[in-house]
């Protein structure tokens, strides 16, 4: 019965990766081509760049079961830098406490593309919404227990009540 479960939760994540990846890329072409939009092709052409880079990691990253934590931090460095070129200065973005803890924390084993599709979440729900800035926060925290230490990671991001959900098309996660 436990093997059959650990079965059934490791194909909902294939089928959720399989969704998230699309959806990714999707989002990353809409960046771009809002660059194109308001005839920035040099940014435009520097986020081609940008998104090959962050494609190879997700082609590669996605044939393995897992990634350390390090990697997948320096793709969603490039994530957000390829980002910051459809928001401008209206996308903030910080990590708390990975950098004090970064030599425990970057060898951490983790699943790829863990964090992206909630940093996407996370934008689509603040500054898609409005034209103010918004700040996407990555928090890391240890949880230790009797028997275990784990990692928390928390995306928060500055969204307002008074600013209306934004719909989107029904891909990727919910808010």
């Amino acid at each position: 019965n436990l093997e059959l479960r650990l079965a059934l939760e490791k194909q909902r994540l294939i089928i959720l990766q399989q969704q998230l990846e699309p959806h990714f890329i999707f989002n990353a072409l809409n960046a771009i081509s809002a660059l194109v939009r308001l005839k920035e092709s040099s940014i435009a052409l520097h986020g081609i760049h940008q998104l090959s880079a962050l494609l190879r990691y997700a082609l590669l990253a996605s044939k393995r079961k897992f990634v350390t934590l390090d990697e997948e931090m320096r793709f969603i460095s490039d994530y957000l830098g390829l980002q910051k070129l459809r928001y401008g200065d209206r996308l903030e973005f910080q990590y708390e406490g990975y950098d004090d803890h970064f030599d425990s924390f970057a060898h951490i084993a983790c699943p790829p593309l863990l964090l992206q599709p909630l940093i996407e979440n996370a934008l689509r729900h603040d500054l898609d919404c409005h034209d103010e800035s918004g700040r996407i926060t990555i928090h890391f925290s240890t949880i230790k227990t009797a028997n275990t230490n784990s990692l928390r990671l928390c995306v928060h991001n500055t969204r307002g009540h008074h600013v209306a959900s934004n719909p989107g098309t029904g891909l990727g996660l919910v808010q």
